[in-house]
């Protein structure tokens, strides 16, 4: 896991280059004017990387199963509002909720298994779920809050040699 600013920094040189690359790339497009959905990056294989833009209200946490990817990172920017975000190292041996989904990269875990970590997540500000952590996102915050999101879905192979 890896947390960050979107803007270039001091820090942003020791982020992987795929994250520096895509934050830059993000950093020069209107991502408030964006539609709502799957979007390609420039430069990238849309097998191997994509973005969606989502819209939703943050929910009780008791809402979610705790997720889990094999073959993609999610790296998630808050462009409106705020939420928790939950996580935490993935042992391999929580109890599944379903099956693995290998169309969509996802699988679930029973929620009263996993111990989780919660941090308010606030836009400008990235988060990077790498396979091995398990994570909840959309989470309230004291309040029901709107929020505008993009998710960048970054496969093992552009992440390898730094997860």
């Amino acid at each position: 896991m890896l947390v960050g600013n979107v803007k270039k920094n001091s820090i942003s040189e020791s982020y992987p280059f795929v994250v520096n690359d895509v934050l830059s790339k993000l950093n020069e497009i209107d991502l408030s004017s964006l539609p709502l959905g799957r979007h390609e990056l420039d430069g990238y294989d849309s097998k191997k990387l994509w973005f969606v833009i989502l819209e939703y209200h943050t929910s009780p946490l008791s809402d979610f199963h705790p997720e889990v990817h094999k073959y993609h990172s999610d790296l998630q920017i808050l462009l409106s509002g705020t939420e928790l975000m939950a996580w935490s190292i993935d042992t391999g041996n929580h109890p599944h909720f379903g099956d693995y989904n290998d169309t969509r990269d996802i699988l679930f875990y029973e929620s009263d298994c996993v111990n989780l970590n919660i941090m308010n997540a606030m836009p400008g500000d990235f988060y990077l779920f790498t396979p091995n952590v398990v994570h909840i996102t959309n989470v309230i915050n004291k309040e029901p809050e709107f929020v505008r999101k993009l998710v960048v879905k970054i496969h093992n192979d552009l992440l390898a040699g730094v997860l």
